[in-house]
């Protein structure tokens, strides 16, 4: 009887013991860290900003579904070209060359430095919030008069010059995909990266339906895993001072579809 009694006290703290683990135990971070948040006013006087931020995932993918912020009257993505899916163990981007987050009627003076608070909702991560430093007024140049993503600026290909041509290849791997860029009259020189333009060389940019994911530097690259369902991989050749090179009136871009099961 007294082994009984023993042992249903042992129990007993057992179960108390693992209950205080459970709650004294800290609370996992979310796998995504929002980094280098920055907004720029899009036009001189005008209380309009667009917003960059560095997306990192550390764990599986994930699909970014909107965005609030308190000081603007409205806030929305640039542009959309299907759900903004976050590839499992990535670094994404809402960036200028890509979709970026922009405010509307944003309440207050834009003073450089004022910090704006910023939340991104995720379909698994949830809503996470940041602050977005105001910086320098941002020049939009011609970048969506040619199809392209954000509002960088262009290089048209001279006379004479190599006239850049791509197209994507897409292998499904392991980890995720691997993507390959066939390439004429072009060559990645990473060496060259923030130089001055050389014609038929720089890097490119890659996105999955218009979210940046960076800059490639080599004719291969491998993304992690997808959310389910159909997504857009497009590559875009830029020169090295990062401007995004134009054959007569077509941008030097190409894409690809793949399935996510």
């Amino acid at each position: 009887m007294k082994a009984r009694k023993v042992l249903g006290f042992l129990l007993l703290v057992g179960v108390v013991a693992a209950g205080g683990y459970t709650l004294l135990k800290p609370k996992q971070p979310p796998p995504i860290l929002l980094t280098n948040a920055k907004a720029a006013p899009l036009e001189m006087g005008a209380s309009q900003l667009a917003v960059f931020v560095s997306i990192e995932n550390s764990g599986p993918s994930d699909t970014l579904l909107f965005a609030s912020a308190p000081d603007a009257k409205s806030a929305a993505f640039s542009q959309t070209f299907g759900p903004l899916a976050l590839p499992s163990g990535s670094t994404s981007a809402l960036a200028a060359d890509g979709v970026f987050l922009k405010l509307n009627d944003v309440r207050g003076p834009l003073d450089h430095g004022r910090t704006l608070p910023i939340s991104l909702t995720f379909a698994k991560a949830g809503t996470l919030t940041t602050r977005a430093r105001i910086v320098a007024f941002r020049n939009q140049g011609n970048a969506a008069n040619y199809g392209l993503f954000g509002i960088g600026d262009i290089c048209r290909v001279g006379d004479g010059e190599p006239a850049p041509h791509i197209e994507l290849e897409a292998s499904k791997i392991e980890t995720g995909w691997t993507i390959d860029i066939l390439s004429d009259d072009f060559e990645f020189t990473p060496e060259l990266a923030d130089g001055p333009h050389v014609p038929g060389t720089g890097h490119g940019h890659i996105y999955v339906n218009g979210l940046k994911l960076g800059r490639l530097y080599s004719a291969s690259t491998s993304i992690g895993h997808l959310p389910v369902g159909q997504h857009e991989i497009r590559v875009t050749l830029s020169t090295n001072d990062h401007r995004a090179y134009v054959v007569g009136d077509s941008p030097v871009t190409a894409s690809i579809q793949i399935h996510s099961d």
